[in-house]
């Protein structure tokens, strides 16, 4: 929502330092369905982090996913050792058919880079009964490694970015210590990850229908969203917002013509 939202009053010291507010409640207007257990609630903390349900956890320490370290269940949307200062803000937007948390102008503890990114949970139904989840990047620097030759170490291992049950045994996990899976992006600035239990596809954007070709009908259903004749579902949303903006508009249709008039 590019910094649009309530402001959730999260701040945080960075290394375990002054986190007395660095975990917030949002209560979900409708229930969201993850690993097949229903959660009317999320824990949004500052480190990059949602937890399904309540959780007192502070983990400002990134682990593998799934695993025993962090709370569970979770979303690691940017999990990493992250701090505020007087611009960084953790928001909330709310409405009938999705929530936002942003995570804007935080900053690592390490190095002070920042770090700006969202989680959208949508009220959707897949084929498992499963609600669906993007993660967005507008800006990402994952630079985090660390120090291990102290006796202490400081903690470093890059950020996770996954998911995992309530239960820490079944997870999905993107990146962790900088490692991708080989058929994975890397994640840098304007990268998005949609995460969905429908069958695996090739989502195009401007493909609306999912018929593999971008033609006059995906524009008639995006017209027609837009005149709230016939909404779209939630991949079908996701495809039709070329720009990115969370809004479908007349902006959305044009890059679509424009698309269909250079294939």
């Amino acid at each position: 929502q590019g910094g649009n939202g309530t402001d959730l009053g999260i701040s945080d010291g960075g290394n375990g330092n002054n986190i007395s507010n660095s975990t917030k409640y949002v209560d979900l207007p409708f229930i969201f369905t993850f690993y097949g257990q229903d959660y009317d609630e999320i824990s949004v903390n500052a480190n990059g982090w949602i937890a399904f349900g309540h959780s007192n956890m502070e983990s400002f320490r990134n682990y593998q996913l799934p695993g025993a370290g962090g709370p569970s269940p979770m979303i690691a949307a940017f999990w990493d050792d992250l701090k505020t200062n007087s611009s960084s803000k953790v928001l909330k937007y709310v409405t009938e058919d999705y929530v936002v948390i942003e995570w804007l102008n935080m900053k690592t503890n390490q190095y002070n880079d920042t770090e700006t990114f969202q989680v959208i949970l949508y009220n959707s139904m897949t084929p498992t009964g499963d609600d669906e989840i993007k993660i967005q990047y507008q800006e990402f620097n994952n630079t985090t490694n660390g120090d291990y030759t102290q006796y202490t170490p400081y903690h470093g291992c890059y950020s996770t970015v996954g998911i995992e049950n309530h239960l820490s045994t079944i997870g999905l996990q993107y990146t962790f210590d900088n490692n991708y899976p080989v058929a994975a992006s890397p994640l840098q600035d304007e990268s998005a990850i949609f995460i969905t239990t429908r069958n695996t596809t090739v989502l195009n954007p401007g493909d609306v229908n999912q018929d593999d070709v971008i033609n006059v009908l995906d524009i008639v259903m995006v017209i027609n969203h837009i005149l709230v004749v016939e909404e779209l579902d939630s991949l079908g949303q996701f495809v039709a917002d070329m720009d990115s903006n969370e809004t479908i508009n007349i902006l959305d249709v044009i890059m679509m013509i424009n698309l269909i008039l250079d294939s």
